[in-house]
């Protein structure tokens, strides 16, 4: 026999809850019912019906869905049919439909995270108060992280202002706030009795909630805290409860409790569901995410379950706080038990340990950057041993794992994927920069005591929208060695409230944007990239993709303003442009040729500033010259096939390869062609008015030792490998560039390397390069020898050149390149042996005195 519950809108039958997924819907295209069956018994039903849609039902959570145009504004009383093979019953099932709002707060029961504003949201935050109105602070802690803002307060007339300023403050820093208005809704709260009969509370509650239900900031209605303790009954708490939806439908209202017997007693009288078990130090760090369990198994797709993680010192019967690794524990096994919110208790400035809450603010930044994931419905517990929790989650093709060491001690884990994965794929350990790697579904790893891993997997490798002559690094943010770091740049938020934060909830190449909030405008917003090497006579182009949100659309619309943003590439040009869309939008800049003066930190460096008040995201932030030459090995390995793209709107592309220079007459280029010899490419770009663009050059080495085996007599060094010993015939050539990956290093010692042909071959060319830069301390040789040999044993020289002291001759911060050619050998030979002599120290020129490097990228044999 099924029964109606008390709040109208789950109903029971043993296991069975029949429940409306959004807690209410406004603008999506469907609604959607939760048919959720024992997972551990026989399936009791085999079909539910829904307005005529029908669907095969099976352990679990099963979705019936309906268009929304077939439901009216409102409650939609529903009747869902279960059958089985020798009944029916029906079960009646309340659909909310809500014209949309600007600063709607959704429940998704399947899920049990929050959806604000249409956006996905993990509120990680912490209670405060009022107190010589302090709230200020929020401007440093929303850089960090934090999200989330309940301060305790009574609701009088004395500090209606104060209410009313740091709800205006939280709305400029996009920071949501769980109001409290415990004081009036029945339950005493801490420290918050206030005089008055049950009457003239709801008065002045159905006043506060008529002054607050439209404000921007506002996430959800505080009514209870610890009535479970206190001796409030549900039927008081019922009373508020209804009245706040009577005059608010579209937020949720919220409750903690201080054990989980009470869930199931109070269920009439929240949304979101805290706990707040406060174990340290009289109890494990797991009871939090014990007590989180027993919450989630009663209220799962019924409500949104919250831990209150004790993030405090001592002072009332608690002899320590917590350590930051305790506090850690806490949250990462809640969330892996259920909960999908965090309200820290409690936050003051100046008070307590900073370690302590920068310990929490870490674990906030963390939860953000993986918080898509957690709105996986399809996760799946894995056993990793007893003190260990662990949990996958899938996102759009891939897997998420999160294990959290619960216990005071190292622990080795292994995890197991149900999943698909090839041998050998990595997981990345996205907040250490490191990975792992997986062998027969599982990977192994140690953790730290209260250690947290969290491994991402990507199964399948994935397509990516950035071009091949980009410069810029990172371009579309997935890079991050820690939380909240995006590598290839650094950020600015000026002090003032701005923030930068990778977000991972919307994208337009890979899971990462860079998202930028200003509080108001020129709040400092901004994002520097890493320099490129850039020529004075190459035309540069920056471009980006960028959006921003309706909520900020609107906000310029009421004012009067426009949201604009400005890109940058060091002195070569800028721009400002304005943002109009939510939908993602490219826009560039292009830089002409200019002379640019070297600095000691590099070449030209980009940035994006956001200027207009509000939030923006950007994606594939790409630097491109005019022209790239983009060489790749043939099949065989034994040529390159040259492609080039053009990124200048409209241009073209001519070359040759005879070593001529190219003209309007010269080839056109179509597609990629081959190369199986060492030829120079001549290119350069026309645009559609005829005008001509710089050449650009490229030699593709297809030569004679291409990948043939080095022995190196006499080592580089560790500092700079180029990739290890073939780099020196990868027929690859460094860029002008010291921290380019394609240079061996050498410093203390002579170049003595030898070359293996594999047969005895003509040789009738040797070339080599070498880099010399005064910034860098790198330097050409002072001789190169080459010798040959057709047993590897016994050498002799066919050619020496005397190079001598470095000229000088570079700008402070130039590179020059300096070859070293051997023409007109005609030498049988299988070994080529290379001896360059070191200069050991810096020239008598140079401004100080120490030692030098020698930079080589290539041996090309002909």
């Amino acid at each position: 026999m099924s029964i109606l519950s008390a709040f109208g809108s789950v109903v029971y039958a043993g296991e069975v809850k029949v429940i409306s997924r959004m807690s209410y819907y406004t603008n999506e295209a469907k609604a959607e019912i939760l048919v959720c069956l024992p997972e551990e018994e026989n399936v009791p039903y085999t079909v539910a019906e829904w307005e005529g849609n029908k669907i095969a039902l099976h352990k679990g959570v099963n979705v019936l869905s309906i268009p929304m145009s077939s439901l009216k504004k409102g409650n939609n009383t529903c009747a869902v049919e279960l059958k089985s093979e020798t009944e029916t019953e029906q079960y009646p099932v309340e659909v909310l439909c809500l014209p949309a709002k600007a600063n709607e707060v959704k429940i998704d029961r399947l899920t049990g995270t929050l959806r604000v504003e249409g956006w996905q949201w993990m509120p990680v935050g912490f209670y405060s108060s009022l107190k010589g109105r302090n709230f200020d602070f929020l401007r440093s802690e929303v850089t960090q992280g934090i999200n989330l803002y309940s301060p305790y307060h009574n609701i009088t007339e004395d500090n209606r202002a104060d209410r009313m300023a740091y709800l205006d403050l939280c709305a400029q820093l996009g920071i949501k706030v769980n109001y409290n208005v415990c004081s009036l809704a029945g339950s005493q709260g801490v420290g918050l009795n206030i005089k008055a009969t049950p009457e003239e509370k709801l008065a002045a509650l159905r006043e506060e909630i008529l002054r607050v239900k439209d404000h921007p900031a506002l996430l959800s209605y505080y009514i209870a805290d610890e009535p479970d303790g206190q001796g409030v009954s549900p039927e008081v708490l019922k009373r508020s409860y209804d009245l706040i939806h009577e005059l608010d439908p579209y937020h949720p209202v919220s409750v903690v409790i201080i054990s989980s017997l009470p869930a199931r007693r109070y269920a009439d009288t929240y949304d979101i569901i805290m706990a707040d078990p406060y174990p340290i130090p009289n109890g494990p760090a797991s009871s939090a995410s014990d007590m989180i369990r027993e919450i989630y198994e009663q209220m799962r797709y019924e409500k949104a379950v919250w831990l209150v993680p004790q993030v405090f010192g001592g002072g009332e019967i608690w002899t320590r706080e917590p350590s930051a690794r305790e506090v850690r524990a806490m949250v990462y096994g809640s969330v892996l038990e259920g909960a999908r919110g965090v309200q820290g208790f409690h936050r003051m400035p100046d008070s307590g340990s900073p370690l302590l809450w920068n310990g929490f603010k870490e674990v906030a930044v963390e939860l953000q950057q993986i918080a898509p994931y957690l709105c996986d419905a399809h996760s799946y517990k894995v056993q990793v041993g007893e003190g260990l929790l662990a949990r996958v989650f899938h996102r759009e093709g891939r897997l998420l794992a999160v294990v959290q060491n619960m216990q005071n001690k190292p622990r080795e884990i292994t995890v197991s994927l149900k999943e698909q994965v090839a041998d050998g794929t990595p997981a990345q350990v996205i907040f250490e920069d490191r990975e792992v790697a997986v062998k027969n579904g599982q990977f192994s790893d140690i953790l730290a005591p209260f250690a947290t891993g969290v491994y991402k997997i990507k199964p399948v490798k994935e397509a990516s929208a950035v071009v091949a002559g980009n410069l810029s690094v990172n371009p579309s943010f997935e890079l991050s060695v820690e939380a909240g770091q995006m590598t290839g740049g650094s950020g600015g938020a000026g002090g003032k409230g701005a923030t930068l934060m990778p977000d991972t909830r919307v994208a337009f190449d890979g899971e990462t944007s860079l998202r930028l909030h200003n509080p108001f405008p020129d709040a400092g917003a901004a994002r520097g990239l890493f320099p490129i090497d850039n020529e004075s006579d190459r035309t540069y182009i920056l471009s980006v993709w960028a959006r921003t949100d309706q909520r900020t659309l609107d906000l310029h619309r009421a004012k009067g303003t426009k949201l604009t943003f400005k890109l940058a590439l060091g002195s070569l040009g800028e721009k400002e442009f304005e943002l109009t869309d939510t939908a993602w939008t490219r826009f560039q800049l292009v830089c002409p040729p200019r002379e640019y003066k070297r600095t000691h930190h590099g070449g030209a460096a980009g940035s994006i500033t956001l200027r207009g008040e509000g939030t923006a995201w950007f994606d594939l932030v790409q630097i491109t010259p005019e022209l790239s030459i983009l060489p790749q090995r043939t099949a065989d390995g034994k040529g390159f096939m040259v492609s080039m793209d053009c990124y200048l709107e409209g241009g073209e592309i001519r070359y040759t390869t005879d070593g001529s220079e190219p003209s309007k007459r010269s080839s056109l280029y179509q597609s990629p062609f081959e190369v199986r010899s060492v030829k120079t490419i001549r290119a350069r770009v026309y645009d559609k008015d005829g005008k001509a663009y710089a050449e650009e050059s490229q030699t593709i080495a297809a030569h004679k030792a291409l990948d043939a085996k080095v022995t190196y007599l006499k080592p580089y060094s560790p500092k700079y490998t180029a990739g290890g010993d073939g780099a020196m015939t990868d027929g690859r050539f460094a860029p002008l560039n010291a921290q380019a990956p394609l240079w061996h290093g050498y410093i203390g010692n002579d170049i003595d390397l030898v070359v293996d042909l594999g047969s005895v071959q003509r040789i009738n060319r040797v070339s080599l390069g070498f880099m010399q830069s005064l910034t860098a301390w790198v330097m050409p040789p002072k001789e190169v020898e080459v010798l040959v040999s057709e047993d590897g044993e016994h050498f002799r020289s066919v050619k020496k050149i005397r190079y001598g002291e470095a000229r000088q001759g570079a700008g402070e911060y130039d590179y020059i390149r300096i070859p070293f050619t051997f023409e007109k050998l005609k030498k049988d030979a299988r070994y080529v042996r290379i001896k360059a002599v070191h200069p050991q120290t810096l020239p008598s020129w140079h401004r100080v005195q120490g030692e030098s490097w020698i930079f080589i990228d290539e041996v090309v044999i002909e």
